[in-house]
């Protein structure tokens, strides 16, 4: 029974120590990131038989257990990438936000200084100081449209280097996970090293940061670890990699995906979480969205200005040229469609009604035999080219197609993407300012259809008048004489009577008159009066809007949904607080417990010592007993 007692209190002196060792290990690394607490779990050895009763053979540490529990560590991992992905839109819309908001008082100023001036060129319409005014005014007016493409445009360039770098780090991390599990399963008990696997979980803290994380346990003791929607970046002691492609057909817009053996999977930004996600979100849909409305105001002021333009008449009698540069410029036309690599395809966008216009992407696909095209709103209809050549129009603009696609090819169109880095004053020379309106006082119309002038000839003085029901027109002297015998309406294309041409669009009511003095008159500003009103006129959004109500709105916009991210921001803190506060619980290391368990196994350890000297005594005293 001696022999017996030294080796129960042998074990419990171990065990003691073993325990003092664990909380004192916890102690040590109660400031250690990602530590989890250890506890030395005791068994009971197994009882030994004599005389037909069961006696105790003491106690043995069975294994030192980790604190850690499934359930609350996957919580913190979703709250953690919930964070990241409020955090980071937060940020990246504060910025757009307060970019606009700079924005929002120069663009309206520079506007607003421009009708300023051509309010005080038509007090004095033959003044060369006051057109140059103007004229400089326009420039600052482009100049402003083009910082501001400009400046998201580097937006979008620095959101894709920080997402290269993102993604590099994720590869990084799912190597050094590869290291880990490699370690994991060369462990005495496969899987079961307490150090390597908080070295393990800190990993999974940081990729989550990045993206939604899954883990699931392999039989070998390792982990499966998937990102997103379930694409595995991590299969034991294998790693995927992740790389960024080039768009298609928008090489400039990468795409995320991933390597599958030979093969590259391309990932759903939507789907992949965390701070990527929110990049992602930012540079393909934020900012692209921020271009396409500060594109279409760009149109709406140049496209509106170049109009009234042509309807007047400059300081040398001639009929007016644009101010600034054509928003259907051929070679810009061709810029809004974003063909393939390789393609022959040759598309041309030509934006003809502003108020129609929509913003966003329309992605137009060909099978073979019908052409496709998906709408920003996500709906999707079949288009018809038809024509010389073959065209067709939707949503304010014309699709044209030179050369045809080939089946398969998907293209995409852009009508206002880049209009606020296209636009620029195409005029040099402040004499060809419209300032005298050629319609006259005469001119009685209540349609909505367009009068132009394209040719000035002999004839200087006429009227265009549409017939009782609209179905026809006719072109008349200023005394009511035919000069032109009534004709369809409206026109199929430029009409000439004596030398002079014009064009009249559909939109007029039976009874309209246009009355056409092509005569140089001295000091008319009738076309200045209507380049003024171009500042309250509701021409944009079907005629809710002005060119400064759609900026506002932007900038409104922007402003509303920093401040949703800020609010999901502030429920994300609140999340993560009580998923770490539930891990905590469990992983946590409390040093008031940790004290009192240090003075329980000092305890314990004592009394164990005793044990063995109580053993040591007895030997001693049945070896007295024997001499």
């Amino acid at each position: 029974m001696a022999f017996d007692l030294l080796n129960m209190g042998t074990q419990g002196v171990l065990t003691a120590q073993r325990q003092l060792n664990t909380t004192s290990h916890n102690i040590n690394n109660v400031n250690t990131e990602g530590y989890s607490r250890q506890s030395v779990v005791q068994k009971t050895n197994d009882p030994v038989w004599w005389g037909g009763n069961q006696y105790g053979t003491g106690v043995h540490a069975a294994e030192v257990r980790r604190g850690y529990d499934q359930f609350a560590t996957n919580e913190l991992n979703l709250t953690t990438t919930n964070l990241s992905y409020a955090t980071e839109r937060e940020g990246q819309l504060g910025r757009l936000d307060n970019m606009l908001a700079n924005s929002a008082k120069k663009i309206p100023e520079d506007m607003n200084s421009w009708y300023d001036a051509v309010k005080a060129m038509s007090d004095t319409p033959n003044d060369m100081g006051a057109r140059t005014v103007v004229l400089e005014k326009s420039k600052m007016v482009a100049a402003g449209l083009n910082d501001n493409f400009n400046v998201l445009s580097r937006q979008k360039s620095e959101t894709s280097e920080v997402l290269s770098r993102t993604l590099n780090r994720v590869n990084d991390i799912a190597k050094e996970l590869v290291d880990v599990h490699k370690a994991l399963v060369k462990t005495p008990i496969a899987g079961h090293d307490n150090d390597l696997l908080d070295r393990h979980q800190n990993l999974i803290n940081e990729l989550s940061e990045y993206t939604k994380v899954t883990v699931t346990r392999k039989n070998d003791e390792s982990f499966n670890i998937m990102i997103g929607s379930g694409h595995t970046l991590v299969s034991g002691t294998e790693a995927s990699e992740l790389r960024m492609v080039n768009g298609k057909p928008d090489p400039q817009q990468t795409r995320l995906a991933i390597v599958e053996g030979q093969s590259l999977k391309v990932i759903n930004n939507e789907d992949i979480g965390g701070k990527m996600a929110a990049l992602f979100q930012y540079r393909d849909e934020t900012l692209n969205h921020a271009m396409d409305e500060i594109g279409r105001i760009a149109m709406g002021f140049s496209h509106s200005v170049n109009e009234l333009q042509q309807q007047g008449l400059d300081l040398n009698g001639q009929v007016g040229t644009e101010m600034f540069r054509d928003m259907n410029d051929p070679a810009i036309a061709a810029s809004r469609a974003m063909l393939p690599a390789g393609s022959d395809a040759k598309l041309k966008v030509f934006v003809e009604d502003l108020s129609a216009v929509k913003v966003g992407e329309y992605d137009l696909t060909f099978d073979g035999s019908q052409h496709t095209l998906a709408l920003p709103d996500g709906s999707n209809q079949k288009v018809i080219p038809s024509g010389n050549p073959p065209a067709f129009s939707v949503d304010g603009f014309r699709v044209e197609m030179d050369a045809p696609m080939r089946a398969g090819e998907k293209i995409i169109l852009r009508p206002t993407r880049t209009a606020a880095g296209d636009i620029s004053v195409a005029m040099t020379d402040p004499a060809k300012i419209a300032a005298q309106s050629y319609l006259s006082s005469a001119t009685k119309t209540q349609g909505e259809a367009d009068f132009s002038i394209t040719a000035k000839g002999g004839l200087s003085e006429f009227q265009v008048a549409v017939s009782p029901d609209a179905s026809q027109f006719a072109v008349l002297d200023m005394k009511g004489n035919i000069l032109q015998q009534p004709l369809p309406y409206p026109p199929a294309g430029e009409v000439v009577v004596g030398g002079t041409g014009f064009t009249l669009s559909g939109g007029a009511v039976g009874g309209d008159v246009f009355a056409v003095s092509l005569n140089p008159a001295d000091g008319d500003n009738g076309n200045l009066i209507k380049m003024q009103g171009l500042q309250t006129n509701k021409f944009m959004d079907d005629g809710r809007s002005t060119v400064i109500d759609v900026y506002q709105g932007l900038n409104t916009e922007m402003g509303v949904q920093k401040a949703s991210a800020a609010r999901l921001k502030e429920v994300g803190i609140v999340e993560k607080q009580a998923a770490e506060g539930r891990v905590a619980e469990i992983a946590g290391v409390n040093l008031d417990e940790e004290a009192a368990n240090m003075m329980k196994f000092q305890q314990a350890y004592m009394a164990s010592s005793r044990i063995m000297t109580v053993a040591n005594e007895t030997f001693d005293t049945l070896l007295n007993a024997s001499r």
